[in-house]
């Protein structure tokens, strides 16, 4: 579960940000702030990956 949690906590964020559009005040900051989570996810999924915490 420790291995989806900063995931989830990141999608309920972004769904925040989103839906309340605390930040963004366009559709291209939508979509900016989106790449950038998707980015965030991909760059900590390559990170676990690489370094497994099993092994480390």
């Amino acid at each position: 579960m420790l291995y989806w949690l900063p995931r989830l906590c990141l999608i309920v964020l972004a769904a925040l940000v989103v839906g309340f559009g605390i930040l963004p005040s366009t559709s291209q900051d939508v979509a900016s702030t989106l790449i950038v989570v998707l980015l965030g996810l991909g760059l900590f999924s390559l990170t676990m990956h690489v370094f497994p915490p099993e092994r480390y």
